[in-house]
């Protein structure tokens, strides 16, 4: 990591008007603190950034601030009043970068510019793959794009919960390649997605039952495996079992606010039934009880199921409880793969904001 890197921050950019605070119709200026209301779910949005790391900046267009048309202290006090209700909730704005010109100067600080971030260009402290802005106008979004980061337009169809759980998805992800001398893997994974799959692993059981991973988990799935499929499978569903893990793994980042346990009491497909529990506890661990009546289902060797289980366990540092029962293997370990999707889906959703475990890490 060079010094630049290091010294880095990841910012959201915020206007003010409209995107904070209210901004009145028509007039688009607020003129007295008795017409401060702030916008729907801002606070809390904002406090949940804060949490989560972001340095939060205040970047606003002023048409000709500071003549009678915009009066200088009514807008500081203002500003005052919104510190001060932010500060209440621990918020704090780091500062206020305002334009004060009319449009028709042709400043090189108004909005789409990006005149006021000399600063933080100059010393290259903006995170740009991690920074973002939000706004209501497409000059926010232009300022956006002109400082390298991504752009958010709040409206009645976006909300701040929709940009905050868009933020949400664009962490909570990872890739992972992996080339041995039997298997070339690529594996992509969102944890906040729709349970969207492209899966080709050769074996086409095996794809079924990584397609229900992510359609009963809503996490979006890749996965592209060749391999010695000419020796036998072992390769390959051992193999994927291990990045599709550290995959996991490395999504799941800090795992700060996740619900980390999960459990399915019952788990039934026809005549078969599934008991399982999870805990993303960093302590890896596999209890697997199950007895197939079949070699094979499809293309998969049924004591393939337990070894794919393990492998991923011990990569994903997780702690999984597995009983099967039944007599169709195939429902067995279908059911089987529902049940653990449904346990990572509840396992990995957002419930605080704080890790969960006394030790203060996982």
């Amino acid at each position: 990591m060079t010094d630049s890197q290091a010294k880095q921050q990841k910012f959201a950019f915020l206007d003010r008007d409209g995107t904070i605070i209210y901004e009145p119709p028509v007039v688009f200026q607020i003129y007295k603190l008795e017409e401060l209301y702030f916008i729907k779910n801002a606070i809390t949005s904002l406090k949940t950034l804060v949490e989560d790391g972001y340095k939060l900046v205040i970047v606003s267009n002023q048409d000709d601030l500071g003549t009678p048309k915009n009066d200088l202290d009514i807008y500081n006090n203002i500003n005052n009043k919104v510190l001060d209700i932010l500060k209440s909730e621990d918020i704090t704005i780091e500062e206020i970068l305002t334009c004060p010109h009319h449009p028709d100067v042709g400043c090189n600080c108004r909005k789409p510019h990006t005149g006021l971030m000399e600063h933080y260009i100059k010393n290259d402290l903006i995170d740009l793959e991690n920074s973002f802005m939000v706004g209501d106008r497409e000059t926010d979004i232009g300022f956006a794009h002109n400082l390298g980061i991504k752009g958010y337009l709040i409206s009645e169809d976006n909300s701040w919960q929709d940009i905050l759980k868009d933020v949400k998805v664009n962490k909570r992800k990872a890739s992972v390649s992996r080339k041995t001398n039997e298997t070339s893997i690529q594996v992509e994974l969102s944890l906040d997605g729709n349970g969207d799959y492209q899966v080709d692993t050769g074996l086409k059981f095996f794809d079924h039952m990584l397609e229900q991973i992510s359609k009963h988990s809503g996490f979006n799935l890749k996965v592209s495996c060749q391999g010695d499929l000419e020796i036998d499978e072992h390769h390959t569903i051992e193999d994927v079992a291990l990045a599709l893990g550290t995959c996991f793994k490395e999504a799941m980042g800090d795992k700060k606010g996740i619900e980390r346990f999960a459990w399915e009491r019952i788990h039934i497909m026809d005549e078969s039934v599934i008991e399982g529990a999870m805990d993303i506890s960093s302590r890896p661990e596999l209890i697997f009880d199950a007895e197939f009546h079949k070699e094979y289902v499809g293309d998969v060797p049924t004591e393939m199921i337990e070894h794919f289980f393990k492998s991923f366990t011990y990569t994903a540092d997780i702690n999984l409880y597995l009983k099967i029962t039944g007599k169709n293997a195939h429902h067995q370990i279908e059911a089987c793969f529902k049940a653990f999707a449904c346990m990572l889906k509840d396992a990995v959703r957002i419930s605080s904001n704080k890790i969960p475990s006394t030790k203060g890490v996982l």
